[in-house]
């Protein structure tokens, strides 16, 4: 019984020194510091391979979907949903000068550039299409910031700036140094949010395994949560290969260009 109480104390211990708190200080780790680790931490991933559980919430629709998303290069994503049941709902493929969208559901295949297709919301996500790749790989890039405050908050470092038009509200966990909280504004318009949750290190990088973003106005929501993370792995070709019905209708924007 003794042994047995130590070992308990042993792993509460243990525990709590995982778990302890590292309080920031701005006076170790400047602003400056930290934006430079989110830049570095973004040019590590040069590929990802997923499974991954989404959830979207709106005033319009609510759904549960499963998601395999393959990303390589940094410029080619392919995204495959599916819906309840396991019903096929779609793929999405997203290249520098090329865009297919794969509608399942409607038996549709249209096809064009990235740009005839940006602006576009897809699976009622609460961002465009041109947004997909940053969402899901955690991905916040920023021109030349301008510092208007920088402090300690709810036990974070908090940043408060401003680049061009836009303005950025960044919490950065202490312990990591990575983001876990952004607001995107316009003045004093809150446009929407992200927050990145549960950290791993997975091939050598700190990722996220849960991934919000959040529109407030619109009322909109849409949650990731990977089930499974691969980065920087070679990924075979063959997973961007979208093999398409007989019978689906096809329309091709890039022929009335």
């Amino acid at each position: 019984m003794k042994k047995i109480a130590i070992f308990i104390l042993s792993v509460l211990l243990l525990s709590c020194a995982v778990r302890k708190q590292v309080s920031p200080d701005i006076q170790k780790v400047s602003y400056k510091q930290l934006l430079r680790l989110n830049e570095a931490r973004i040019a590590q991933i040069h590929s990802l391979q997923a499974e991954a559980k989404i959830t979207v919430d709106s005033p319009e629709f609510s759904g549960n979907f499963s998601a395999d998303i393959y990303l390589t290069g940094g410029d080619s994503l392919l995204l495959s949903i599916t819906g309840p049941m396991g019903l096929p709902m779609g793929k999405v493929f997203i290249a520098p000068k090329r865009f297919i969208f794969y509608n399942q559901v409607m038996n549709q295949f249209m096809t064009g550039t990235l740009k005839q297709f940006e602006s576009l919301n897809l699976f009622q996500f609460p961002f465009h299409v041109s947004e997909i790749g940053d969402v899901f790989l955690a991905k916040d890039a920023f021109d030349i910031l301008k510092k208007n405050d920088y402090r300690v908050q709810d036990g974070m470092y908090f940043l408060d700036a401003t680049a061009g038009q836009w303005s950025y509200r960044i919490w950065f966990d202490p312990a990591l140094l990575v983001i876990k909280k952004i607001e995107y504004r316009s003045g004093d318009r809150l446009l929407f949010y992200k927050t990145y949750d549960q950290f791993e290190e997975i091939d050598g990088v700190y990722f996220p395994k849960s991934i919000n973003f959040v529109r407030p106005e619109m009322r909109q929501g849409f949650s990731l949560y990977y089930e499974s993370v691969r980065l920087n792995r070679k990924i075979d070709r063959k997973y961007f290969d979208i093999k398409i019905s007989d019978s689906a209708k096809q329309i091709n924007l890039s022929v009335n260009q």
